[in-house]
């Protein structure tokens, strides 16, 4: 009879094992995966996703879940979802190259956080010439997904003169 109920159990276990995994994706990451993301990130950043071809490639990088904000001078904050921001940085930059270099960063393993201070050049598509430089801090949260990658959850960015980044973009959507 043990061993009947014995092997009924392991069964069942193994029934509910396999069925209902409990096993997560982890929930961290080593300061120098993140860095390297982090990296590879702003790389990718300046080569794609100010391009209505080749944006679809930063889904390496933002999560679905993904929210920016910009603390820029508007009555609300604007927060965008992951279409809208997309949308937002093919429009934005369809007259201006922005380049993002980091001056900083500041990585937190346990809270999948990283913080970084930016220097951003604008120069315009057609001439060349240099449209604005300002500086900025962009606060990254992150997460592992299902396939123990990282990507970014949200950004909110702060910068040195919304005056200027205001004049040279034009509002967010729906502002």
């Amino acid at each position: 009879m043990k061993k009947f109920i014995f092997t009924t159990v392991l069964i069942l276990m193994f029934t509910c094992m396999t069925m209902f995994p409990t096993e997560k994706a982890p929930q961290h990451a080593s300061y120098q995966k993140i860095k390297q993301f982090m990296e590879n990130y702003y790389t990718a950043f300046n080569l794609y996703a100010q391009d209505p071809q080749t944006i679809d490639l930063m889904d390496e990088y933002w999560a679905p879940e993904f929210l920016a904000t910009q603390y820029i001078p508007v009555p609300q904050y604007p927060v965008l979802d992951l279409v809208t921001w997309k949308n937002f940085m093919v429009y934005v930059h369809m007259n201006v190259k922005e380049t993002l270099t980091v001056q900083e960063m500041s990585v937190d393993t346990q809270k999948l956080a990283v913080v970084a201070r930016l220097s951003i050049t604008f120069h315009y598509r057609a001439t060349g010439e240099l449209a604005l430089k300002v500086d900025a801090i962009a606060y990254y949260n992150l997460k592992v997904d299902k396939r123990c990658k990282l990507k970014q959850t949200a950004l909110k960015l702060y910068f040195a003169d919304p005056i200027s980044i205001m004049i040279l973009s034009g509002p967010p959507p729906n502002m």
